[in-house]
Formats: structure tokens, C-alpha cells, sequence
């Protein structure tokens, strides 16, 4: 049997490294990792999981719409309203989706995720 490990990676245009730094020091309070590299940063979430997040060039990127095509990600959360509320506070752009028991966006830089309760299942 095979398990997903804890560290994942993605690429984010370098002009959004402040507000990247912002939605995930800010909104989702990870913690920031010492990173190896100056375009790199490293987010760690509550349950060890690690971020790497790769500032480049446009050419090194996916668009906001093709994102939509990649892989999407889920957030858990024990407060899944407060948590909403300070992300559209934040302004990430909400992604209309068939699943509507479940809060869609896109983070800046344009990968999706969902919002999901800690308990809540599949």
C-alpha cells in the first residue's frame, strides 16, 4: 500500500510573493520554514503538512484556467465559517462547482482548493 506524503510543491508568479505570503501566514496561519532557495518559500501547515512555493517567471506557470484542470487540494478546518469568512475577506476567487456542501477557490497564483470541516469526511 502507498500514502500521499506530507510536502508538495507549486509554482506562483513572482510578483504575488507578498500576497501569497499573506494567504498562507495570514489566512490559513501556517508557520513559515526556512527555505533552501531565495525563490522558494516554504508554508507549514498545523498538521506538518509543508507547502514549497516556487516564485518564477510566466513562462514557468499554468493560467488561472488551467488550473482548474490540475489537481485541486482540500483545507480541513475545526471552524469551517470563520475560516471561509477570512478568506473571501481576503478575496480569493470562489470556483463554481457541482459540489455545493463544499466552499471552492482559487488561491492567488490559481491553485484550487476546498474548505472542508476536520470531521466532516469524503
Amino acid at each position: 500500500m502507498a500514502t500521499i506524503g506530507n510536502h508538495m510543491k507549486f509554482n506562483v508568479h513572482k510578483d504575488l510573493r507578498e500576497r501569497v505570503r499573506s494567504f498562507y501566514l495570514d489566512v490559513l496561519e501556517c508557520t513559515s520554514m526556512t527555505s533552501p532557495a531565495h525563490d522558494l518559500e516554504l508554508f507549514r501547515f498545523s498538521d506538518s503538512f509543508v507547502l514549497g512555493v516556487f516564485f518564477c517567471e510566466p513562462g514557468d506557470l499554468l493560467s488561472e484556467q488551467d488550473h482548474l484542470k490540475a489537481a485541486w487540494l482540500e483545507i480541513k478546518t475545526n471552524d469551517v465559517q470563520a475560516l471561509k469568512q477570512r478568506l473571501v475577506d481576503f478575496g480569493v476567487k470562489e470556483v463554481d462547482y457541482s459540489d455545493k456542501s463544499r466552499f471552492y477557490f482559487q488561491a492567488p497564483g490559481g491553485q484550487v482548493f476546498r474548505l472542508a470541516p476536520e470531521d466532516g469526511g469524503i
